[in-house]
């Protein structure tokens, strides 16, 4: 039986205003006391940098294969560094420095299934189908719904960089799916790609427009066309999702969302 831990949106912050290492230490020994084969973190690890890191080091050595995907705080600039450098290259490096794997780019493989990731950007197509698509308004309102508009400077617009990252992330599925060595597949986003992911509330107008920048659902679709795909696991929400996405002639793909919040982190175990 093949086990993979997942945590999210572990906010870490040593000065306890957010989420204390101490609760991020409890995850960490929870998930490693059920000896699963990889613990994966799935973004909004710690902000500013140092925050990223003492976070990583909290989590080392806790499996075999500890995989890292980043999320939107994570590329939040800081005092030292614009959002482009700690994207392109600051984040990797220092994920890399502690022997872990920096799933952006690079992949787990054990027992013939690959784990890959990807941030899985909004792109505005989880917006709330009764409130409609216009991106070009969701760009606009995007100041008074997410900090993300006062943080990352890195100049990109947001369907350009999910666009950006859904086209990495197919190029590699696809060559998993002509690797025999390779017979199942787990995708881990830090942005949910599936609307069975989604929570919904059309009553609520303010929920409904943020779910524009809560979702991704056109990865999703394809991530959906790739057969060895089993399983997405992702955060963000701050809230515990599991569901099934159906598909025609071929396998289900589980899809999961961990629920950690603020100064309350949580974790689950996926067991294929």
């Amino acid at each position: 039986m093949l086990r993979i831990a997942f945590t999210s949106d572990l906010h870490f912050d040593g000065t306890g205003t957010l989420t204390p290492a101490q609760e991020v230490r409890r995850v960490a020994n929870e998930a490693a006391g059920c000896r699963p084969h990889a613990l994966v973190v799935l973004g909004d690890i710690g902000h500013p940098l140092r925050n990223f890191c003492d976070c990583l080091d909290t989590l080392c050595g806790r499996a075999p294969f500890v995989g890292v995907v980043s999320g939107n705080h994570d590329v939040w600039r800081d005092v030292a560094h614009p959002s482009r450098s700690l994207w392109e290259s600051v984040l990797a490096a220092e994920t890399r420095a502690r022997g872990l794997v920096w799933l952006e780019q690079d992949s787990i493989v054990v027992e013939r299934t690959a784990i890959v990731g990807t941030m899985a950007w909004y792109d505005y197509s989880g917006a709330e189908p009764s409130v409609g698509f216009d991106a070009a308004r969701y760009a606009a309102i995007k100041p008074q719904i997410s900090n993300d508009a006062h943080w990352i400077d890195w100049g990109w617009g947001d369907p350009e960089f999910a666009q950006m990252l859904r086209e990495r992330l197919v190029e590699r599925l696809e060559k998993l799916e002509a690797d025999a060595s390779v017979d199942r597949v787990v995708v881990a986003t830090h942005v949910p790609v599936f609307e069975e992911q989604m929570r919904r509330d059309p009553s609520n107008f303010a929920w409904s427009v943020a779910n524009a920048y809560f979702g991704n659902p056109r990865t999703g679709q394809e991530i959906a066309r790739f057969p060895k795909v089993r399983a997405v696991v992702s955060g963000h929400l701050h809230t515990s999702v599991r569901a099934v996405v159906k598909r025609q002639r071929l396998p289900d793909i589980h899809a999961c969302v961990v629920g950690s919040d603020y100064g309350n982190p949580t974790w689950l175990m996926l067991e294929m």
